[in-house]
């Protein structure tokens, strides 16, 4: 399998995720949320370590939006990026990271 288009989603959520001060911190994380959902679209996870299964499993437990209580007009993942603590920021990004710099491992 090529991991060519995750690397390019997971790239992308990570950079979304440094430019948090430009557009601000939820709608930072909203972005990394919508580019992981690309990379991970489809994908056959049986393929992949233990370790990158891990961490998206994690990954998807922050992305979850089940259960949650959403004003009209506003989006699941943007009520739920607002609820996030700095911790949990600060675990996302390096779940981002990590799954970012596995994938691209696995294209070379």
């Amino acid at each position: 399998m090529s991991y060519a288009y995750p690397a390019e989603k997971f790239a992308a959520a990570r950079q979304a995720l440094t430019l948090s001060s430009t557009q601000g911190e939820p709608q930072a994380v909203v972005s990394a949320f919508h580019e992981c959902r690309a990379g991970l679209h489809r994908m056959n996870r049986s393929k992949l370590d233990e370790n990158a299964r891990s961490w998206i499993y994690s990954l998807e437990c922050f992305m979850d939006t089940e259960g949650l209580s959403v004003p009209a007009g506003e989006s699941a993942w943007t009520v739920k990026a607002t609820s996030l603590s700095s911790e949990q920021k600060l675990e996302i990004a390096q779940l981002v990271d990590d799954l970012a710099n596995w994938f691209k491992s696995q294209t070379s």
